[in-house]
């Protein structure tokens, strides 16, 4: 049975060290077998004051719920789009609901805890994916070409976009994205925003028209040296606590554009090993 090696880290930002902020992303990945599992990516609104603790809580409650869904409501992979819509939607509202809960138990107002969630279920035959607000996911196919498998949700004024506490997509679930990818893939990525001008091409300026127009385009030329790099410690034995020390550092200071970035940033990576 093929399995994965896969990394994860959340690293906080320059200018939340400067403004002596905390962390504000975090992340969960959940295995349900060797083939097959929940990761999960979360970004604390920056105007929320526990914004922190939101992504948080967040992050675990969607990993254990999803995990649970698709153990036991999915033995046939991957679904069609509308259960797996449905299904996505009810457990962000459940999600959502236990977030509520603990605002309540501990006397906070939940606006406080906002965050933004991707949530990626992971299978050599396919992905899926659910989110609310920003940040990107893409997936390399069998034949070793990256493409992104979400649009971030951006709104009217500049970096506004949905959270998890907001009514939009709980009142219409056409505001959470949603897709199923029913193809064979090497390997899946998820990231806060943080890290997205660092992994994708997000515009280009059209010349002729004057403007920019906006892509969505993963840069291979960004993930296919890592995979390779990562499989290959994996095959020369080293740990997985050696190959996620890399990783780390690589999220911290593996770029100069990484090293500089004043977001916080956090990005999984999954490869199937060969």
């Amino acid at each position: 049975m093929k399995s994965w090696l896969i990394v994860a880290h959340s690293a906080i930002g320059r200018q939340h060290i400067k403004r002596d902020m905390p962390c504000q992303d975090a992340h969960r990945i959940a295995a349900i077998s060797a083939a097959r599992g929940v990761a999960v990516v979360c970004d604390g609104a920056g105007s929320a004051a526990e914004s922190h603790l939101g992504a948080r809580i967040v992050a675990k409650q969607a990993a254990i719920l999803f995990t649970k869904l698709v153990s036991e409501q999915m033995r046939r992979f991957p679904p069609s789009k509308q259960k797996w819509r449905n299904a996505s939607h009810g457990i962000l509202l459940q999600v959502y609901a236990f977030l509520q809960k603990f605002a309540v138990k501990t006397g906070r107002n939940v606006k406080a805890l906002a965050c933004t969630v991707i949530v990626v279920v992971y299978d050599p035959r396919g992905v899926l994916i659910c989110h609310i607000g920003d940040g990107r996911a893409a997936v390399c196919s069998s034949l070793g070409e990256w493409h992104a498998i979400m649009r971030p949700f951006r709104g009217e004024e500049a970096n506004e976009t949905l959270f998890i506490t907001s009514t939009a997509w709980r009142n219409k679930p056409a505001y959470m994205g949603c897709e199923v990818i029913k193809e064979r893939i090497t390997a899946f990525t998820l990231m806060s925003d943080g890290c997205e001008n660092h992994a994708f091409r997000l515009n280009r300026y059209d010349e002729e028209a004057g403007v920019y127009i906006q892509l969505n385009e993963p840069y291979a030329r960004f993930f296919k040296p890592l995979t390779e790099q990562l499989l290959a410690l994996d095959k020369q034995g080293n740990s997985q606590g050696q190959i996620a020390q890399e990783w780390r550092d690589f999220i911290e200071k593996g770029t100069v554009g990484l090293a500089r970035e004043g977001d916080d940033k956090t990005m999984i990576l999954g490869m199937l090993k060969p």
